[in-house]
């Protein structure tokens, strides 16, 4: 209520570039896994775009993820074998990315059962339901009908906040650290993620539907943005030499706020372990999720 619809805006920069462009670098970029997303996806169609038309990858598929900076990465022929396919579903239907949407009918749910049916080009369950939402998000597709089948694009940062928030708990402790579950226990957590996700968006519809976003994907990137910059071990409790307390994201300041005296770090915690009330914050009210210097902190408070 108080943010309104940004708060679940993804922060991709697309540089300008028109929604056919912003539609083309996704498809064949979205399907990837990269260990860290490429810094600047769209720069690279502004550098040459025919690297992204689908005869070009479909012809030098190698050059395709090297232009990419990819082929450095591991599982190189897998890559390969994702990109060629990802290129052969648009040629066999003679469109590009832009048009997948009127292919089938601007419907979301005929969209997502296309692209699990052509299994090799990337697109599970999750990079489908993230590729959607990001088409939707950033005005490239804004009238898809059946928006409420597509989930929470659910991984590691959507699982952990799930079961840290105890949203999802299990009878029996988790056989190993939440980093290590694969095969079968990581499967099932995965989709039951996905499902918890689901119902707190039909919670929030039946709660407050002014505010509730039109699809459960809808808080895929802020769920994301939770997880990634709150769901850690990142805020440290100091106290400094004249006894005053406070909180602050990261271990790197040296000097009291409010006396300038030297400070000792006390504890790491999760931020949701603290009441809000005692969080950093910015001027707006803001909770502060990264570690700020000392002079950044004194310049804020003081200018």
């Amino acid at each position: 209520m108080k943010y309104g619809e940004n708060i679940f805006n993804v922060t991709l920069n697309t540089r300008g570039l028109s929604r056919w462009s912003v539609a083309q670098v996704r498809f064949f970029t979205a399907n990837q896994d990269f260990r860290e997303p490429p810094e600047d996806q769209f720069g690279k169609y502004l550098e040459d775009d025919t690297q992204f038309e689908a005869r070009t990858i479909a012809e030098d598929t190698a050059g395709f993820l090297s232009f990419l900076g990819m082929s450095r990465l591991s599982q190189n022929d897998k890559r390969l074998d994702i990109a060629r396919h990802a290129a052969a579903f648009l040629l066999e239907r003679q469109m590009t990315a832009y048009n997948i949407a009127a292919y089938f009918d601007n419907d979301a749910e005929k969209i997502r059962q296309g692209f699990l049916a052509n299994v090799g080009m990337g697109y599970g369950p999750k990079k489908t339901n993230m590729f959607v939402r990001d088409m939707v998000v950033l005005g490239v597709w804004p009238n898809l009908s059946n928006m409420q089948v597509i989930d929470v694009a659910s991984d590691r940062i959507t699982m952990k906040l799930a079961l840290r928030t105890r949203i999802l708990q299990t009878e029996i402790p988790l056989l190993s650290s939440f980093l290590d579950i694969f095969g079968y226990q990581y499967g099932y957590i995965d989709e039951m993620s996905a499902t918890t996700w689901r119902t707190v968006w039909e919670e929030w519809k039946a709660i407050e539907p002014a505010t509730a976003p039109a699809a459960p994907c809808m808080m895929d990137f802020l769920l994301y943005r939770i997880g990634r910059e709150y769901c850690e071990d990142k805020l440290v409790e100091f106290v400094c030499d004249n006894g005053h307390r406070f909180f602050h994201f990261g271990a790197k300041l040296k000097l009291c706020r409010q006396c300038r005296a030297s400070l000792t770090p006390v504890r790491r915690l999760i931020p949701c372990q603290v009441n809000a009330n005692q969080l950093p914050h910015d001027e707006d009210g803001i909770a502060i999720g990264r570690d700020e210097s000392a002079s950044d902190i004194w310049r804020r408070l003081h200018f």
